[in-house]
């Protein structure tokens, strides 16, 4: 952690509490004597869950260009390319847009 101060890393950790979600800690410099405050929030699973597994991550777009695969690219290729791995290669050429519901109208 750095001073605000004087930007050392020198700095040492003299007292902390925690208040339950949070926790502040007091710091002082070693160099320039100076105190400060840092407060950590912890983050709840449910505040930030992440990707739900199953999701898929690729756009349609992607998954077509995938599937025609017009410059001929092998799975990995593909996978380096839109930074995924290989099963999500083989999901996107088995992927068919879903359809919107068609009203009748009369």
């Amino acid at each position: 952690m750095k001073c605000p101060k004087c930007n050392s890393k020198d700095t040492r950790v003299s007292c902390t509490e925690d208040h339950g979600d949070f926790t502040k800690r007091y710091c002082r410099c070693l160099n320039c004597k100076a105190r400060f405050r840092t407060t950590e929030k912890y983050l709840n699973t449910i505040e930030n869950p992440g990707r739900k597994k199953g999701s898929f991550v690729l756009t349609p777009y992607q998954c077509k260009m995938i599937k025609k695969n017009k410059y001929i690219l092998d799975r990995s290729e593909w996978a380096a390319i839109y930074n995924v791995c290989k099963t999500t290669v083989i999901k996107a050429e088995n992927w068919t847009e879903p359809e919107k519901n068609k009203e009748n109208i009369k």
